[in-house]
């Protein structure tokens, strides 16, 4: 196994520390991609002209968009799909064939080109940053057996280089392995395919990163092996455990892109369809140069039918410790965003979510964020938190109080780090697309009607703060719930509905939503929030959801009432009220004041010109709902809501 020595690369970069300055190179542009049946691969490849070596990368990130070929329908099956770099440095140049990502197809068949149906994915591979400059050959390579005369994908490749310093520089690459290992096969030992590695640490080098990429495919007749089995890896380093997990990924159900036309929201080992195989890193500094070994171990395990296996690519890093003592790196703002791997999070008028990763020295505690509309009210918020270094993690920000302002940008800046500057300040504003959230009226009635399996099912409502209004569990089956909630004014919610709880004991299947067509035995359910004023459907939701719904979605009736010093103090009792109820002003009897009673939709129901004497109002006839009080007398203002019962 040779080592791709970056040495002299390192030598002619230039280290930027000023703002960032983003590169993007297109590879393959809109590239039709099919299956061929007779060997099981097809590769494309093309040559991409990326920066000179003289300029070094804070970090790279490569999308892949994907659609329907024209004319066709999208591909029916979960197939591997990986992104190599073929040749470095002309078509003489070195063969590398090192993986940069590997992405399993969503199961398609339920889109086509005329639908416009795409969607797109984005990777990290800052730590392949160095090998990308200059001419540099980049393949997709697409498995399966489907037949290709009427499906297939579009696919285009967009890298995405921002300049900056590394927190780690690097010195050297090597490949410890690519295979494809049978899993339980007694024929053919896992360890033989995936043997223990030797290496050395370049000289100049301190720090290794280990990449693993696995996921498991194949379904033997003993624990359906490998896609669906839970089962141990262990990374050792010369003899010590480096690394221990399982093999698997729990949050299929979660997918963004659903629902599809297969069996995407099963967990499968390591792997979702239509989602990207998330390589794990492990970190050591180390700077003994002498031999060490690397050994790559699965839980022992015997295969009843020898399909069983795991697809494999493990990499070392060198690299020269460049990390600061305090550096944080805002990643990404999940809400608000437009981004498809954020559809589950958006639209949104509540918290903002962003993902940070520390890329300094010392364990981060605590954040400080300015944040809002650009060009509108900035909010600051101290975040704590417990961020290891090279690790990253999601945090939600306190709830936008003032979405005002024409721009529909969004803004996220880390102003301190342990409550000092950070010592690397390029990447420590992100600024994202805001969309309108779902607006409702205030007076809504949640209906939910249960499937056969309602012990998967609860609920919750809550508002930006974080208070609940509503939190619904034990349901029976079949069984229709209808919850009436009055909500106040230009308020943002959010509803939480999940189907992750125990499933019933004859079928303990669950986060597989109200409906699926693979699960027939839950049955039907549905939900759905209706107007209280008039009856109609305001929202229905899809009931093959998987995990879960999160609902955002803010109140719209406005009274338009400024907040004045001068402004009236009205109580109204009782409250709810059900034939009448009785205004408190704190005026004198005889002053003159005009009232109208207003409805959930800003209709006038009722006008009221009189003077005060303590007015007992008479609100027999009005229907069951949400109604305000709007109040003026002389340059006086009130505003005041009641709920009318039956």
């Amino acid at each position: 196994m040779k080592i791709i020595n970056l040495l002299a690369i390192l030598c002619f970069i230039t280290f930027h520390t000023n703002a960032q300055d983003t590169v993007t190179v297109n590879t393959h542009n809109k590239v039709v991609i099919k299956t061929n049946p007779s060997v099981g691969s097809t590769s494309y490849a093309a040559w991409g002209e990326f920066p000179k070596n003289e300029v070094s990368y804070r970090k790279v990130l490569l999308t892949l968009e994907m659609g329907c070929a024209p004319g066709l329908k999208c591909g029916e099956w979960d197939y591997l799909n990986h992104i190599y770099i073929g040749k470095k440095g002309g078509v003489t140049g070195d063969s590398l064939h090192y993986e940069l990502g590997r992405f399993i197809t969503p199961y398609g068949f339920y889109w086509t080109s005329a639908q416009n149906w795409k969607h797109a994915w984005v990777f990290d591979i800052t730590d392949f940053a160095a090998l990308l400059h200059d001419s540099v050959q980049i393949i997709y390579k697409h498995t399966g057996y489907e037949a290709n005369n009427d499906r297939g994908w579009t696919i285009n490749l967009d890298f995405r280089f921002i300049k900056g310093t590394p927190a780690l520089l690097p010195i050297g690459v090597q490949e410890f392995h690519q295979v494809n290992a049978p899993y339980g096969n007694s024929n053919t030992p896992f360890k033989t395919v995936v043997p223990d590695i030797e290496f050395k640490m370049p000289n100049g080098s301190d720090f290794v990163t280990f990449k693993t990429t696995q996921s498991g495919h194949g379904m033997d007749n003993t624990e359906n092996c490998s896609e669906f089995c839970s089962k141990k890896r262990k990374l050792l380093l010369d003899n010590n455990l480096i690394s221990e997990k399982n093999v698997w990924r729990n949050d299929c159900g979660l997918n963004p892109l659903y629902p599809q036309a297969g069996t995407w929201l099963y967990d499968r080992a390591g792997w979702c369809p239509g989602s990207i195989v998330i390589p794990d890193n492990v970190y050591v500094n180390m700077k003994d140069t002498n031999k060490h070994s690397f050994s790559f171990n699965m839980e022992d395990y015997v295969s009843g039918n020898n399909s069983a296996n795991y697809s494999v690519s493990t990499y070392s890093f060198f690299t020269k410790n460049n990390q600061k003592e305090l550096d944080v790196d805002l990643e990404n703002i999940l809400a608000p965003s437009t981004e498809f791997q954020s559809l589950r999070y958006n639209p949104t008028c509540g918290a903002p979510i962003i993902k940070v990763k520390n890329m300094g020295k010392q364990t981060v505690t605590g954040l400080d964020f300015e944040y809002g509309k650009v060009g509108g009210v900035i909010q600051k918020i101290w975040v704590p938190c417990n961020i290891k270094p090279l690790e990253s993690q999601i945090l939600n920000l306190e709830a936008i109080y003032n979405w005002r302002g024409a721009s529909d940008q969004f803004f996220v800046n880390i102003t301190k780090v342990n409550g000092k500057e950070d010592e690397y300040r390029n990447d420590n504003i992100a600024y994202s697309k805001i969309t309108n959230a779902n607006v409702l009226p205030n007076a809504i009635v949640i209906e939910f009607k249960s499937n056969n399996a309602p012990t998967e099912n609860y609920y919750t409502l809550k508002d930006a703060q974080g208070k609940v209004i509503r939190n619904k569990i034990a349901f029976t089956s079949n069984t229709l719930y209808k919850d009436t909630v009055y909500l106040d004014n230009n308020i943002c919610y959010t509803l939480s509905f999940f189907d992750d709880g125990p499933g019933p004991s004859s079928n303990p299947l669950n986060k597989d939503g109200l409906y699926w067509w693979a699960n027939t035995n839950d049955g039907t359910g549905f939900l759905r929030i209706r107007n209280l004023s008039s009856g109609g459907v305001a929202k229905s939701f899809q009931a093959d959801f998987g995990t879960s719904i999160i609902y955002n979605f803010s109140t719209s009736f406005r009274m338009d009432i400024k907040d004045l010093e001068n402004n009236l103090s009205m109580d109204v009792f009782p409250n709810p009220a059900k034939k009448s109820f009785e205004i408190d002003l704190g005026l004198k009897s005889g002053n003159p004041f005009k009232m109208e009673i207003v409805n959930s939709l800003g209709q006038t129901i009722k006008i009221i010109d009189s003077v005060y004497d303590g007015k007992i109002i008479n609100i027999e006839g009005l229907s069951q709902g949400i109604y305000f009080i709007k109040l003026n007398s002389g340059n006086h203002q009130a505003v005041k809501k009641v709920i009318v019962e039956k």
